[in-house]
């Protein structure tokens, strides 16, 4: 299926900002050293420049075609159309960019940062990971592209999900566990910041939709071809598009890129769903929005964050993927303007769903694709109309988690 071209729906201004013009509030930005100025400006420009190249552009979408594989289906899935309470609820679709190369969503902006990246003319990628799905994205896309790459991880990250790190090495990568604070994701993203500082001739590489202008920015824009190719494949098999679209959200990455065509799409409601970890009233997890955060700057961005007093609190969440006191930049905007609604779903909540999914689905999903499926069900219960159909972000496969769901298993029987 041909990638239909990038249209800008929510441009920030030149400085990198979504501004609500209700409360003024304004999220992104590039809070950073002097020192990074150069290196930003440098990658800044050079994006916008490649994304007016005809053929750097044409080049890209046939190598996310035949490498990444983005023509993922969409298919109906009757069991959780079920579970949902039948077709009187409405239909439940599966978007699988579990299929892609490296198993997730997280390929398609990271190649096509690397790709971005060797257009520069730089020769190594710094980057972060904390579920390793980026990681091992990044370094499967520097291995293609001849790159070196540099993985900053925290150390609790590394031990939960060995097979990717794994993979990431035997793609070449190197490896950098980081042991500061706590150990994950927010610490490597912080630790690869101060490396892309001291290596001007180094590329950072973002997982997310997060960190210093223009990042945000690049991020989205590159990873909503995956939203490109759904509205196009969803309108193709029902003949409309969606009600609904549900997305797991961390810093917002595979949400927002799935999301970003639907956002002039009056009759399409977007869901983005937090990890509730051990539930939001006992402050241990991962949902920035749902946990009441506040407006504040992390990692080099303007937004909302989880604070504890004046500091940022830490997130807890058994999903790598989502462990993040923040949320990206124009996630944030579209939720201050009412375009984004947000759920929650536990960490137990995620688990079961696992669980069921591998037995009465027959499908092996990322944990974090998990507590999506809980969330959505439960909504689509209480919308209940049913000439409605819901489209469901399968944004990973499940087999690096699958030692820590044997646990689970057990401890459960």
């Amino acid at each position: 299926m041909k990638i239909d071209p990038f249209k800008e729906l929510n441009p920030p201004t030149k400085d990198g900002y979504w501004i609500n013009k209700k409360t003024k509030e304004r999220f992104g930005g590039a809070y950073i050293s002097s020192l990074l100025v150069p290196n930003l400006k440098r990658v800044e420009k050079g994006f916008f420049k490649a994304i007016k190249d005809k053929k750097f552009m044409k080049e890209l979408n046939e190598e996310l075609e035949t490498f990444i594989g983005v023509n993922t289906p969409i298919h109906f899935s009757p069991e959780l159309t079920k579970l949902a309470g039948g077709e009187k609820k409405g239909k439940i679709f599966l978007k699988r960019t579990d299929l892609h190369t490296n198993h997730s969503h997280k390929p398609v902006s990271a190649y096509s940062c690397c790709k971005l990246a060797k257009y520069l003319g730089f020769k190594k990628i710094l980057t972060e990971t904390g579920a390793f799905q980026n990681g091992r994205a990044v370094a499967s896309a520097c291995a293609a592209l001849g790159l070196d790459l540099d993985i900053y991880v925290g150390a609790n990250d590394a031990k939960k999900l060995a097979i990717n790190k794994d993979i990431s090495a035997l793609h070449g990568a190197n490896i950098i566990e980081v042991h500061d604070s706590t150990k994950s994701l927010l610490p490597a993203m912080a630790a690869a910041l101060r490396a892309f500082q001291s290596e001007p001739d180094s590329m950072y590489v973002v997982g997310s939709v997060a960190g210093p202008h223009p990042y945000p920015l690049m991020v989205r824009t590159f990873g909503s071809v995956i939203g490109r190719i759904t509205k196009k494949q969803f309108k193709n098999l029902v003949g409309k598009d969606p009600s609904t679209i549900f997305s797991v959200c961390g810093g917002g990455s595979n949400m927002l890129c799935i999301s970003y065509p639907y956002l002039k799409t009056k009759s399409t409601k977007i869901y983005a769903v937090e990890s509730a970890g051990k539930g939001l009233k006992t402050g241990k997890h991962g949902a920035t929005i749902g946990g009441g955060g506040k407006m504040g700057i992390l990692l080099g961005m303007q937004s909302k964050v989880l604070l504890d007093g004046e500091n940022i609190a830490e997130s807890f969440t058994e999903a790598s993927g989502l462990d993040f006191s923040s949320i990206g930049t124009e996630v944030a905007f579209l939720h201050s303007i009412g375009r984004i609604k947000f759920l929650t779903a536990t960490d137990l909540e995620a688990k079961k769903t696992f669980m069921m999914m591998a037995r009465k689905i027959g499908l092996i999903c990322a944990i974090e694709a998990c507590y999506v499926i809980h969330a959505a069900i439960k909504e689509i219960r209480k919308i209940g109309k049913p000439k409605q159909n819901h489209l469901i972000h399968l944004c990973g496969a499940g087999e690096p988690n699958v030692a820590q769901m044997m646990e689970f298993m057990k401890k459960n029987k």
